[in-house]
């Protein structure tokens, strides 16, 4: 299965794009350079792409499907643990959100500090 999924993230990213096992059903790729709705189009492609592969084990075979967060530099992180930590949790929203789907991290809008009443 793993083999199969590392097939279907070449298959799907660019040549400078990056692809990993993160953890055990766990995987992260980075595509440097890209636009928050071509991040989106990447996730979608991947997640049709898994969708409609079969995967075999012994005489049994069987469908999966992912779920996906996205966090896009810098709007949704500035460094890699901050990204990494929001995509989890957009991650989090798809399965919560009923699986094999794609969520972009939403940003809190910083609230504004009130200012001091002047007398």
């Amino acid at each position: 299965m793993l083999k199969k999924m590392a097939k279907i993230f070449r298959d799907a990213v660019r040549g400078a794009d990056y692809s990993a096992r993160y953890g055990g059903e766990e995987f992260l790729i980075m595509l440097p350079e890209t636009a928050t709705n071509e991040a989106l189009q990447a996730a979608e492609r991947i997640r049709q792409c898994v969708e409609k592969e079969t995967f075999s084990s012994g005489d049994r075979e069987t469908t999966i499907t992912v779920s996906i967060g996205i966090a896009v530099f810098p709007e949704q992180g500035d460094d890699p643990e901050s990204l990494i930590k929001n995509a989890d949790a957009a991650l989090y929203e798809a399965k919560k959100g009923g699986r094999n789907k794609v969520v972009i991290h939403q940003t809190k809008p910083k609230r504004k500090r009130k200012q001091a009443a002047s007398k």
